[in-house]
């Protein structure tokens, strides 16, 4: 009887400690692929459903940009606005996140 009951708490505890784990944000680079030409701005929302997570602002980017966010487990929309000389580019993107790591978006027309 006090076997059951220590291996039912151990693995509650190990069910508790895996869900406490899936629930911490994970460091995510998001790298933004403008593709050739020059960029007056990059506008980004993360949402994750309904609820906005983060919002960035890039004036002048670069052909690349890297953006730095905390996001826990689960699936996000990344819509942005990319302003060009030559007009706006509007789009988004759904993204996984599973793990720590890098993610590339290519937002370039």
């Amino acid at each position: 009887m006090k076997g059951a009951a220590r291996f039912v708490a151990l693995v509650g505890a190990a069910a508790l400690a895996f869900f406490l784990f899936r629930s911490s944000p994970r460091d995510v680079t998001l790298v933004y692929d403008l593709g050739a030409g020059s960029a007056l701005s990059l506008q980004v929302v993360i949402r994750k459903g309904d609820e906005v997570v983060r919002r960035a602002t890039f004036p002048s980017p670069g052909a690349q940009v890297r953006h730095a966010v905390r996001l826990t487990d689960g699936v996000y929309r990344v819509e942005y606005r990319l302003e060009r000389p030559s007009g706006v580019v509007e789009g988004g993107k759904d993204i996984a996140v599973s793990e720590s790591g890098t993610i590339v978006l290519s937002v370039g027309p």
